[in-house]
């Protein structure tokens, strides 16, 4: 075999790689279309929709627009009309863009709330939000070390967050007000928490729309 011949066939076989690669749909779980939603915005085509629309579609990385609440028309009609999602067009089956729908949607019915977990502190230590809110609370764990968070009367297991790295819990805040609190069960500061309060003076969300709510009031996603 002559050299022009042998990076022929290199040639070739990177691109049967790069065609399964691509062409491999991201499947469904055990968890169903809400998880495959997930899936699909977090590496549908390697790349995700969260490398241009921000890991939770707010479009914080400077390239896609916020997408929290985005109907499946609206998805269907950018990846038509959008020359840059090309890359997803190709390899996006009906069954993913329902999902993707149905996870973006969801996220349109929540108010997103951030907090880094730095040194056992969160920054904010506090946040205040309407009786009956939904809420998609974010913890971002700058530490080295991965680190499990949890609270107590908000009915939410621990949920541990590798380095450097974010994890999401959803919930619904009750109807009467109140005074609510998340904390790290394993970081060296000790009875440093994130005060979730409950209160009718706090600002209003405006949900993006009405997605229909998950059958739990309560969810956890550690990426």
């Amino acid at each position: 075999m002559n050299k022009a011949t042998s990076v022929m066939l290199m040639l070739w076989i990177q691109l049967t790689i790069t065609a399964l690669v691509l062409t491999s749909p991201v499947k469904a779980d055990e968890h169903g279309e809400f998880a495959q939603g997930v899936n699909v915005f977090d590496s549908i085509a390697g790349v995700g929709c969260k490398t241009c629309h921000g890991e939770y579609a707010e479009g914080d990385v400077g390239v896609g627009p916020y997408i929290r609440g985005a109907t499946e028309g609206t998805i269907r009609a950018a990846i038509d009309a959008t020359g840059e999602m090309i890359v997803i067009k190709n390899v996006i089956t009906d069954d993913e863009i329902k999902a993707v729908a149905a996870y973006v949607g969801n996220l349109g019915s929540m108010q997103a709330v951030r907090t880094l977990a730095k040194r056992g502190r969160f920054l904010p230590g506090e946040i205040s939000i309407r009786p009956g809110t939904k809420v998609q609370l974010i913890i971002q764990n700058a530490s080295i070390q991965p680190h499990t968070f949890k609270s107590d009367n908000m009915d939410i297991d621990d949920l541990m967050i590798a380095s450097r790295s974010s994890g999401t819990l959803e919930w619904r805040a009750p109807e009467e007000e109140g005074e609510f609190s998340l904390y790290c069960t394993d970081c060296k500061l000790e009875d440093q928490f994130f005060t979730v309060r409950v209160a009718a003076s706090a600002a209003e969300f405006h949900a993006v729309s009405s997605a229909t709510d998950a059958k739990n009031n309560t969810m956890s996603i550690a990426r």
